[in-house]
């Protein structure tokens, strides 16, 4: 084809047909800048088409991290209430009880829970992928600002999180040091001649104020968290919405 239009200019030039030559040279230009204003428009529609692929397979991926989270959110604020009115109970037992400190001891043997309830994970994977990619701009500037706030939020929720569980731990780790804890990998066992023997010794004023401890260390933390996961958990519903009405 190159051939063929250099042939022709070849021509008009050589037959001394100046103006023809210039209509012809002029057309040739326009035909090469629609030629290249096709290509371009061509690529954009396969780029468009290609981050169209990208932002749909990320929305689907940002769909299912956000439901798991906001499934496992609620599922650790109706637990955290539970432990909360379990803790209570606990409480009025105590204060009506006409042997306190035996009270304490038998809700420590045998009906409190020393595993804490945690939210310490959340599916961030997706988001970490969109930041380190540069693809989060992909999406627009209302739907990127919701995504750092959500992201933000979860962070500080992560690190009050570990804070107050720090706190729980230590105060646990204290208590086990000088009653058994009855928990899974245990040596002492609960219903067996080493507890008895161990709670037959211990001094039961000593033990109803560490136990109390523990349970105020539990009670802080569970109070932190319902400051901070119902935020998270309205958050996390919001841009849900936000993603399944995302065009």
């Amino acid at each position: 084809m190159i051939k063929f239009f250099r042939k022709i200019r070849y021509d008009l030039m050589e037959t001394g047909k100046t103006g023809k030559y210039l209509k012809y040279a002029i057309g040739e230009i326009v035909l090469v800048v629609v030629g290249i204003l096709i290509a371009l428009q061509i690529n954009n529609w396969n780029e468009d088409k290609k981050n169209q692929k990208l932002i749909a397979a990320y929305k689907k991926s940002l769909l299912e991290n956000l439901e798991q989270d906001s499934t496992v959110i609620a599922d650790n604020i109706i637990r955290i209430k539970s432990h909360i009115l379990e803790i209570e109970a606990f409480e009025k037992r105590v204060s009506e009880a006409q042997a306190p400190l035996d009270t304490i001891l038998k809700i420590a043997r045998f009906e409190y829970e020393f595993i804490i309830a945690q939210g310490d994970h959340y599916e961030k994977d997706t988001y970490e992928v969109l930041n380190a990619t540069g693809h989060i701009a992909l999406f627009d500037n209302t739907l990127i600002k919701k995504l750092k706030e959500l992201n933000s939020l979860q962070d500080r929720a992560l690190a009050d999180n570990a804070q107050t569980f720090e706190s729980y731990r230590n105060v646990g780790m204290s208590y086990a040091q000088k009653y058994p804890f009855s928990l899974g990998n245990n040596l002492i066992k609960n219903n067996t001649k080493a507890a008895s023997e161990v709670w037959s010794t211990i001094s039961k004023s000593e033990h109803a104020t560490e136990f109390n401890a523990l349970v105020i260390a539990k009670g802080d933390s569970y109070r932190l968290a319902l400051n901070y996961l119902p935020r998270l958990s309205v958050k996390t519903n919001e841009l849900l919405t936000e993603l399944r009405n995302h065009k």
